[in-house]
């Protein structure tokens, strides 16, 4: 039997352990999205300072959480580890 693809794109916030973010446990439609909302609740608990540049934001967000995005097959498949910045 045929199973019917995801029609679009799901994005969604992984922990430090790359489980599904025990807070965050939401599915938005953008990564954009994704990370605005987990920016917004680092800063409400005070895990990243509000004067900080957004550079600074962004490095301290991915050291909290991963992003995933939705497959076709309803899988899941990661686009960044927490813990991971990127900087060199």
């Amino acid at each position: 039997m045929f199973t019917q693809a995801l029609s679009h794109t799901l994005y969604r916030l992984t922990s430090t352990t790359g489980e599904p973010h025990p807070v965050l446990d939401d599915l938005f439609e953008s990564p954009d999205s994704a990370q605005e909302a987990a920016l917004s609740w680092l800063l409400d608990q005070g895990l990243i300072d509000q004067a900080s540049t957004p550079q600074e934001q962004r490095e301290r967000l991915a050291l909290h959480v991963g992003l995933e995005r939705s497959t076709p097959s309803g899988d899941w498949r990661t686009l960044r580890y927490a813990g991971l910045t990127g900087a060199s």
